[in-house]
């Protein structure tokens, strides 16, 4: 199953109970304020899962291309996940994974985009 579906199908209880009580006569609870862009985001070792890149990508000190780049790994690079978090767009998936590169100590954000199975499955 896509990772998309499995953190849908984790998060449809909770919309489904907002939705009943906005629909119960109180306001519906607002919506998380759009955090500004940083590349100073918080990370936990918190997943066991892992994956390789698609293709040759930059992995990054924040989940932003605008933040820097650590270096580049090639396609095929084994990537240990800690965490996932929401961050910039690239071709439609909006999540990026925290992970360490295998048989090194180098870590960094990851487009999930560009990861083959879609990145950490626990958020940071």
């Amino acid at each position: 199953m896509k990772k998309s579906l499995r953190r849908a199908a984790l998060t449809l209880p909770g919309i489904i109970a907002a939705g009943l009580l906005g629909a119960g006569g109180t306001a519906p609870a607002q919506a998380d304020p759009i955090q500004p862009l940083s590349c100073n985001h918080g990370h936990t070792n918190k997943d066991s899962g892992e994956g390789r890149a698609k293709q040759r990508m930059r992995y990054r000190t924040g989940p932003h291309t605008s933040c820097s780049a650590y270096g580049w790994v090639d396609g095929g690079t084994l990537i240990y996940y800690h965490c996932y978090t929401r961050g910039e767009d690239i071709n439609g998936t909006d999540s990026w994974t925290w992970g360490r590169i295998a048989g090194t100590q180098k870590q960094g954000w990851f487009s999930d985009y560009y990861l083959s199975d879609g990145g950490a499955l626990t958020p940071c």
